[in-house]
This record gives structure tokens, C-alpha cells and sequence, in this order.
């Protein structure tokens, strides 16, 4: 009977021992992601009356591609003059540099689909939004050549955010990457002038463009990125007092600079608060 009480304690101890070895502190939720997402950059102003039916595209291409879709509206300087009944200012530095180093659209509504040239014009789509999906449907079927990944902390007493995104090549990639952070946040309220209606002032902006976490135009990440090669930046920043966190996301990308070419090659995101 001692012997066989000998070996129950002996045996408890192992999985005692096992179970505290193998604890794992849990930590922020990463996204980690290897099928190819797509970001849209639609390019929007107050004074735009034709940018609610691109709002409206993109929002029945976001319930068709769910999280595949990832969407940032970039104020326009041109039309984002606020109105005497507005509550805020869209227009921002980081945007008007996106949108002079991408290209000023000709024409509204205006997007950009993973800053791609498709048809060797501009990056920017047909104004005939029946199209998009279809552009759309061409990047989500390829391999990424990179992933994406976002871990991020934010301390809602402090207002802090500390993002940190890494990943690794999946083939080699020769050229200059650069990692994109972006800040957008949805269901703001404040005036919009709308096709037929007028201005109208409880209208809803969503996936605005508030701010970037690194230059508007990218940080440097490497001159090429041999396949299984891992990359790793962090980042950190004061949320302002009248941005609604629980309503904001983090986006998060790498692009390829070859000449004329600006291309992402993957991108991802994730809520501020969640």
C-alpha cells in the first residue's frame, strides 16, 4: 500500500510540474493572417455630393468581403472646407501627403485599391463602381508575399496605444519596403453635402483617416526581404481627448516602391479597443 501511495504522489507531482511549465501568460490578441486582404483608400470631402454612393459601395463590398476588405477615407483639402453647421475639420496633413504622393483623383467617388496600377493609367479606379469588385476579386485571390501582424496594448486610462507589427517574406522581395500605420476612426456625426438632399448634418463618416503613426508616406522597413526573413517595428501614441477609441482601428501595411510603383503587398487591422 506505500508503494502505490509512493507512486500517486510521483505521479501528481509530474502533472503539477507539466502544468506549471506549459502555463502561458495571455497576452493582447495578434491577427495573424495568410490569405492576401485588401486595403481601399476612398478619397472623400464634405463638399463632395457624390461621395455617399461611394460610402455605400464600399459599405455592400465590406458585407460581401467581410474582413478581407479593409477601408480608410482620406479627406480631401479641395473639398473639406467644413461648413458653418460643422462640428469637425477633416482635412489633415498626413492626408493631403497621401493623396499628393499617390495622385489627385480626376473625378468622384475616387478609390484606390492596394495602391495598384491596374490598367497602366493611375492607381485609381473607373468612377463606374460596378467595376470595383471586380479589381477587388483580382487581389484577394493572389498568395500574399509577406504577412502582417498586429499586437497592440491600450491603456484607457492613459490613452496610450503601443502597436508592435511584425511578419516574415514568404518568397524573396527585392526593392525598397515601407510599413504603413494608420489611424481611421467611424460613426462620426457632423455635416456632409449629399447628391439631391443638400447638406446634411447628421450624416455618417466612417473609416475617416484621423492621424498615422508613421511618416504619411511610410517608414523605411528594408531593401529587400529574402523569403522566411522576419521583420518587427513598435510604435506609441496619445490618443486626443475627443477621438472616440472604441470607434477607431489600427491599419497596418507593407508596400513595394519599384519606380512608378507603390503596391501593398499585404495589409491588416484590428479595433483600438476590443
Amino acid at each position: 500500500m506505500k508503494k502505490l501511495n509512493v507512486v500517486f504522489l510521483f505521479i501528481t507531482f509530474l502533472m503539477f510540474f507539466s502544468c506549471e511549465q506549459n502555463e502561458v501568460e495571455i497576452t493582447e490578441p495578434v491577427t495573424i493572417n495568410f490569405t492576401k486582404k485588401v486595403l481601399v483608400e476612398n478619397f472623400v470631402g464634405v463638399r463632395i455630393i457624390s461621395i455617399q454612393s461611394g460610402a455605400e459601395e464600399l459599405d455592400n463590398l465590406k458585407s460581401l468581403y467581410g474582413d478581407d476588405l479593409i477601408i480608410v477615407s482620406i479627406p480631401s483639402s479641395d473639398f473639406g472646407q467644413p461648413f458653418p453647421s460643422s462640428q469637425h475639420d477633416f482635412r489633415i496633413t498626413e492626408g493631403e501627403e497621401i493623396t499628393e504622393y499617390i495622385g489627385h483623383p480626376l473625378g468622384y467617388p475616387s478609390a484606390v485599391i492596394n495602391r495598384k496600377d491596374f490598367d497602366g493609367g493611375d492607381y485609381f479606379l473607373p468612377k463606374v463602381k460596378s467595376f470595383w469588385a471586380g479589381f477587388i476579386d483580382q487581389e484577394i485571390g493572389l498568395q500574399p508575399k509577406l504577412s502582417v501582424i498586429i499586437s497592440k496594448n491600450y491603456d484607457s486610462v492613459t490613452r496610450e496605444l503601443s502597436v508592435q507589427i511584425s511578419g516574415e517574406a514568404k518568397v524573396d522581395i527585392i526593392g525598397d519596403l515601407k510599413l504603413n500605420i494608420l489611424i481611421t476612426e467611424s460613426n462620426i456625426i457632423d455635416s456632409q453635402e449629399v447628391l439631391d438632399v443638400g447638406v446634411v448634418e447628421n450624416y455618417v463618416h466612417n473609416h475617416v483617416l484621423k492621424t498615422t503613426m508613421t511618416e504619411s508616406t511610410g517608414d523605411n522597413l528594408a531593401i529587400n526581404l529574402m523569403n522566411g526573413a522576419a521583420y518587427e517595428k513598435n510604435y506609441s501614441m496619445i490618443l486626443p481627448d475627443d477621438w472616440d477609441e472604441s470607434n477607431c482601428e489600427v491599419i497596418a501595411f507593407v508596400n513595394l516602391i519599384d519606380g512608378q510603383q507603390k503596391e501593398i503587398l499585404q495589409v491588416e487591422s484590428t479595433q483600438v479597443e476590443n
